[in-house]
């Protein structure tokens, strides 16, 4: 038989001339799998990059045909925990028998046969780190809750990865432990043929990949493409050299040739490749192939061979190389505008109340905490025997230190702090840019969960014009008859923002502040009008912004940028953004640019 995916990337099957790009890659999935299926556990797995849909089904279908009827196929769900994953106590098989009574998890359930992990782009890089010391391992510790047992857990991974662009992937420690990465986006149903073998030729091929050998020279010329090509892991290595014995072993040979090599270094080499993937073709000039006609070739035949095989492995694995760009672009060029787009909410906090559930620990259910009731009566259980001595017709009893609350992680929303500059006479215009960055924040607010405060210093004192709010209503009210002129009290206007900013951080919000003024401050803090004391003064409590951990953005609004200005943004840590002729539009992208990279 022959293998179903050609040597080459131009393909050329069953008498057709040439195939399009997306017939190529429905036929490395379809070599992917039936290598996969051949040797799982050498191989460990298989990055699958596409969008739910009938494509990624019907492959997903004809991989799970390759194997034996009673092969485990396992499906990790989402927000499994680690009890759920690596095993550990049976509640309910403990409390009927009254002794500690365990069973295992997902992994040693899938000894011997395949995981399924969906949505890997937002796998938890703890969950990762268990998969990934799965595989390496072969086996499952646990030692929680009384349990203590060693499984097996032998499997390969199909990881499926629907990310939008590069910021979404799944983490990399998993990805280096899988041999191959394909992509089914842009391949239509009418590409998609069927698998050209059967459970039987696979088992057949696995029987033989003991007998399979790899020469010196193809190892020695694997690992000089690897080189050449920028793929400097030892795994990656490792997985070509495996995939080339099992493509060995597919077509019925006992040594690995040059096709082999070839498949293995499109497959494994073509998505890792970090150099350049199409590379000038450097002119040989007249003199040179005139001289290369007339001097006889030195080296001897087995380097020959070698340099080959070598030259081969590049040039195929940077051609596939560059169909994987077009599978997956660079960030920020695949489905641009459909992802992310509203930016990013606040940082990433723990919470007991809301959120993602990432398990439990140990307290109790107060001030909004929730019991977690499996994981309360699972830290009790194995006590059971030893209390009920002392607790007598109590079932199972339960001690203060079993109780769990549950934990979550969630978004913290994100509050950001104008503080405009509302003196002298350019007020209004600042006025102006203010009003219109509030209103084109609030727009998509809603998305981001952006709540704005705006803090307007003029005269002797600053006032916080506008609580923090999401209504645009209120907002417009608000403005409408925002007043100006006057002194230039920025200590104070600044000092109102550190209140404001510590409040709000205490009540879970993520506080980031905006300083649009020309810097040149008068009033110092005490009222009087001093430029002297009014800098030092805006200095000091510009240094208690900077403790206070907020990220700050600083608009010199001035006609030209201001030494004054920068010193401050310097004292503050603040991003010192000189804008002279800045509008509303303006300000409200770079916020929104400087909270999504944030």
């Amino acid at each position: 038989m022959t293998a179903a995916a050609p040597n080459t990337p131009n393909l050329q099957p069953d008498g057709q001339e040439f195939l399009g790009h997306s017939q190529c890659s429905w036929a490395d999935a379809q070599l992917a799998a039936m290598l996969l299926a051949i040797d799982p556990f050498g191989l460990c797995g298989v990055r699958i990059c596409s969008a739910p849909g009938p494509i990624r089904d019907l492959w997903a279908e004809q991989f799970r045909g390759l194997f034996a009827k009673d092969t485990p196929f396992r499906k990790l769900p989402f927000g499994a925990d680690r009890d759920r994953i690596l095993g550990g106590l049976d509640l309910s098989a403990t409390l009927r028998s009254g002794r500690i009574v365990s069973e295992k998890g997902l992994l040693a359930g899938a000894d011997g046969g395949v995981l399924n992990v969906a949505m890997a782009e937002r796998l938890p890089p703890a969950i990762a780190a268990l998969l990934s010391a799965a595989i390496d391992d072969g086996f499952v510790y646990v030692e929680s809750n009384g349990v203590s047992r060693r499984d097996l857990a032998r499997f390969c991974c199909l990881l499926y990865d629907e990310g939008f662009d590069a910021s979404e992937a799944p983490p990399r420690i998993l990805l280096e432990r899988l041999a191959f990465h394909i992509s089914l986006d842009g391949v239509s149903m009418r590409d998609a043929c069927a698998f050209n073998i059967d459970d039987e030729e696979i088992r057949a091929a696995r029987k033989r990949l003991e007998r399979v050998r790899c020469s010196d020279e193809i190892t020695a010329a694997i690992v000089s493409a690897g080189a050449a090509l920028g793929v400097h892991s030892a795994r990656a290595l490792m997985f070509s050299i495996r995939a080339a014995r099992a493509a060995a072993a597919l077509e019925q040979r006992n040594e690995v040739t040059q096709d082999d090599a070839e498949i293995a270094g499109r497959l494994v080499f073509g998505p890792r490749a970090t150099v350049d993937i199409a590379p000038p073709e450097e002119q040989a000039s007249p003199e040179q192939e005139r001289s290369n006609e007339t001097t006889p070739d030195t080296s001897n035949d087995q380097g020959g061979v070698e340099k080959d095989v070598q030259d081969m492995l590049v040039a195929t694995a940077r051609a596939a190389a560059l169909g994987w760009v077009l599978d997956k672009p660079p960030q920020g060029l695949r489905r641009r505008g459909t992802a992310g787009a509203g930016g990013k909410s606040g940082a990433l906090v723990e919470s007991t109340w809301k959120g993602r559930p990432v398990g439990a620990r140990r307290g109790v259910p107060q001030d909004g905490a929730r019991l977690d009731l499996s994981a309360t009566l699972t830290a009790a259980a194995p006590w059971r025997n030893i209390r009920s001595a002392d607790d007598r017709g109590v079932h199972l009893p339960i001690y203060k230190e079993d109780l769990r609350i549950k934990r979550f992680k969630a978004r913290s929303e994100t509050l950001v702090i104008f503080v405009v500059d509302a003196s002298g006479s350019s007020a209004m215009h600042r006025m102006a840019e203010a009003k219109g960055a509030v209103e084109l924040l609030l727009s998509d607010c809603y998305s981001r969960r952006d709540h704005v405060a705006l803090i307007a210093f003029r005269g002797e004192k600053a006032d916080l014009i506008l609580p923090p709010t999401r209504s645009l209503t209120r907002v417009r009210r608000t403005l409408s008859a925002l007043p100006g002129g006057g002194g230039t009290p920025l200590a104070s206007g600044i000092a109102e923002a550190v209140v404001l900013a510590e409040t709000e951080r205490r009540k879970g919000k993520t506080p980031f502040v905006v300083i649009i003024s020309d810097g040149r401050g008068n009033i110092a803090l005490s009222g009087e009008a001093d430029r002297a004391v009014a800098e030092a003064d805006a200095l000091a409590v510009g240094r208690r912004l900077r403790q206070t951990q907020s990220r700050v953005l600083f608009f010199d609004s001035g006609t030209r940028p201001s030494p004054r200005a920068r010193a401050l943004a310097d004292e503050i840590g603040a991003q010192y953004m000189p804008l002279p002729y800045a509008d509303s539009v303006a300000v409200s992208k770079s916020v929104k640019k400087a909270i999504a990279a944030g």
